[in-house]
């Protein structure tokens, strides 16, 4: 099998790896430069503990890489203990890209004739793939900032949806040396950096923010449910076929909720190895293995519609808890229903012009 790989990024990187391990040396394509410090799109760097596995599959030491902690961590004044940690996505990314066939330029039509297999590994952009049946993005903007206290008490991460006036939250994930990632995904609100300015106002009797960088773009929070297909096949110009298929955030493996898809789309490229060149038990494989990402979905686009304006029904609560729990947060129950409640309170603040 020849295979190309349009994008070295979290999932196409992984991919490549996993494929070198079964004796297959695919093409690796990645042109893009995202214009930012650390080159690397707006994203936290936050991760779950279950990313140690994923690693030790290709023969990398997830101790390498940890940055910090984040238990105990704040949701919206609740605090609770997690497994959560932040990683050196940037230095992830560069160990990934070792001993694979890189080419620093994007996979054009020309180049892409030569291979039998090209794997969509091209993220939000989903290049090569045709559109997700029902798609949607959320919006982010996220500042690289230097903290100091003004008294002895260190700024801990957190994500708070109170602080933001609509479907959305921001996210406070410490990067090391009094360094932290604070940013807003919203959908359906303008003027992100007013909001980050209203945080660092609210926030400047405790500590100073020294922006050091900034960066903006877009999450496939679609779910793959909602991302099919995942593949297609062609017809190259000698006549042969060709197939076209997506891993990762090319295919929706985002938590619709959370934003969170490293590990995520880690599994999605395993899966995708595992199946090869079996397409359909592939596409069969991810969408009973992230389910819950449709469950999601259904709750954006319920909270998003004129019905939903009012309260989250209890089923909407429901899943919310539940990803809490799937990500090894340990939220007492009956006070993580009272707190999701807030969720209506984004929501009606866009009808109150918050």
């Amino acid at each position: 099998m020849n295979i190309a790989i349009a994008g070295a990024g979290i999932s196409g990187g992984y991919l490549a790896k996993l494929l070198e391990q079964r004796g297959i040396s695919p093409d690796v394509y990645d042109g893009m430069d995202h214009d930012t410090r650390c080159r690397c799109r707006s994203c936290g760097w936050g991760v779950p503990g279950g990313i140690e596995t994923y690693l030790a599959d290709i023969g990398l030491d997830l101790n390498e890489y940890l940055i910090e902690s984040m238990s105990p961590m704040n949701f919206d004044g609740l605090v609770a203990k997690t497994p959560l940690f932040t990683i050196d996505k940037p230095r992830l990314l560069r160990n990934f890209s070792k001993g694979i066939r890189l080419k620093r330029q994007n996979l054009g039509q020309e180049e892409a004739e030569d291979y039998d297999i090209v794997v969509d590994a091209t993220g939000i952009s989903r290049a090569l793939l045709p559109p997700c049946r029902s798609d949607l993005t959320l919006p982010t903007l996220q500042h690289r900032v230097a903290v100091e206290p003004h008294r002895s008490e260190r700024l801990g991460a957190g994500v708070y949806g109170n602080r933001i006036p609509g479907l959305g939250y921001l996210w406070i994930f410490p990067v090391g040396n009094h360094h932290y990632h604070i940013g807003i995904g919203a959908i359906g609100l303008d003027r992100l950096d007013s909001l980050l300015d209203r945080f660092y106002r609210d926030s400047d009797g405790c500590y100073s923010f020294t922006t050091l960088c900034s960066c903006q773009g877009l999450i496939r929070v679609a779910s793959p449910y909602y991302s099919t297909p995942f593949y297609e096949r062609r017809v190259r110009k000698d006549g042969t076929s060709q197939v076209i298929v997506g891993i990762g955030e090319s295919i929706g493996t985002v938590s619709p909720f959370t934003g969170e898809g490293i590990v995520h789309s880690l599994e999605c490229a395993r899966i995708f190895a595992d199946s090869l060149p079996d397409y359909e038990r592939y596409t069969t494989s991810v969408l009973a293995r992230f389910s819950w990402m449709k469950k999601e979905r259904e709750t954006l686009n319920y909270l998003l519609s004129r019905e939903g304006k009012g309260r989250p029904r209890l089923r909407d609560r429901w899943r919310f808890f539940c990803n809490a729990r799937r990500s090894g947060i340990g939220l007492p129950m009956l006070e993580a229903f009272k707190r999701i409640g807030t969720l209506s309170q984004w929501v009606e603040g866009q009808d109150q012009g918050l």
